[in-house]
């Protein structure tokens, strides 16, 4: 009897074992195109002014199998490629079955990489899958290839960009690149300043990130001004002089520490309020990183100070050839 329950665990372990290599072997497909069939929930292919280039999906489609067909479920630009060479069959990816947070992702994946929906469409669907799932924007970059700050730049025209240059995105009067490079500007007054020009066609959009960053860090400058300085590379009399005056505070001093204790409460100051503030997933990693090297030089110089005075301790080559007084 021990004989017979023994050749049925092994017989049942066998079975189970080409059931799946049958379902790997059945990951990979060539399929005949004729035999798969438009996804209902995946918009009609429009060509649009502002949309990206139409075959970025270099994935092998992926189609869910059915009792009449294949139902595509991802990878419309590639099968349109396929026809377009004139081959009637394409290998694909195939699934038995995919939920409904699978199916939302292949969407999104499928949206972007097909140039399908309009940038503020897309934004908010990030946002609603993110929202639902309670999901990061690295984790739902892992599960779509789609980069964090791709998505961050999306979800950013929803949160931070004006409405109304969100109407002239999707009417194609302004660019995704313009759009996503202005609302990193959190003043939607001066999103609107920096993107008349864009607007009115006299500037081209090559040079949007460079002047979105100037008007960052130079408010008082108008909007002129800063293009003046971006375009034609003419300096504001009023930034050189805050420039020299801003080198002559930066002097330091021999025998005075205040520069350095006024920089360390500044960036204390910093640091606190970013426990309020949303930093987007790639660039908290970042921050975290930079962090860490803050830290260590902050460990050094306490054991400095808390010595007496530096000569007690050796300089680390590291820092001698980092930091320069």
């Amino acid at each position: 009897m021990l004989d017979s329950f023994r050749n049925y665990f092994l017989e049942c372990r066998k079975l189970k074992y080409e059931k799946l290599f049958y379902i790997e072997r059945r990951k990979k497909l060539r399929i005949p195109i004729n035999e798969i069939f438009p996804n209902p929930d995946i918009p009609k292919s429009e060509k649009r002014e502002n949309s990206k280039p139409n075959n970025k999906f270099k994935k092998n489609p992926v189609v869910l199998a059915t009792k009449n067909g294949y139902v595509l479920l991802a990878g419309t630009s590639k099968i349109s490629y396929a026809k377009e060479r004139g081959e009637s069959s394409i290998e694909c990816t195939v699934k038995e079955y995919v939920n409904e947070q699978e199916k939302f992702e292949l969407l999104l994946s499928e949206n972007y990489h097909s140039s399908l929906m309009s940038p503020m469409d897309l934004g908010g669907s990030f946002i609603k899958y993110r929202e639902k799932y309670d999901i990061t924007q690295q984790e739902l970059a892992r599960r779509t290839g789609i980069t964090p700050g791709t998505i961050h730049h999306y979800e950013s025209l929803i949160r931070t960009l004006n409405p109304k240059l969100g109407e002239a995105l999707s009417a194609g009067l302004l660019t995704f690149k313009e759009a996503r490079s202005i609302a990193d500007l959190d003043d939607h007054d001066r999103q609107m300043e920096i993107a008349k020009p864009f607007l009115e066609g006299k500037l081209s959009s090559v040079y949007v990130e460079k002047i979105v960053g100037r008007a960052k860090i130079a408010s008082i400058l108008s909007v002129d001004q800063i293009i003046d300085e971006v375009v034609n590379g003419k300096k504001s009399h009023i930034v050189n002089k805050n420039d020299n005056l801003s080198r002559l505070e930066r002097k330091p001093s021999a025998t005075s520490t205040e520069l350095i204790e006024n920089s360390i409460l500044k960036i204390a100051g910093e640091l606190e309020a970013l426990q309020i503030k949303n930093i987007p997933e790639y660039r908290r990693l970042k921050l975290i990183s930079s962090l860490r090297i803050l830290e260590t030089r902050l460990k050094y110089s306490l054991n400095n100070l808390n010595g007496g005075f530096t000569s007690k301790y050796s300089t680390p080559k590291s820092y001698s050839n980092r930091i320069k007084v």
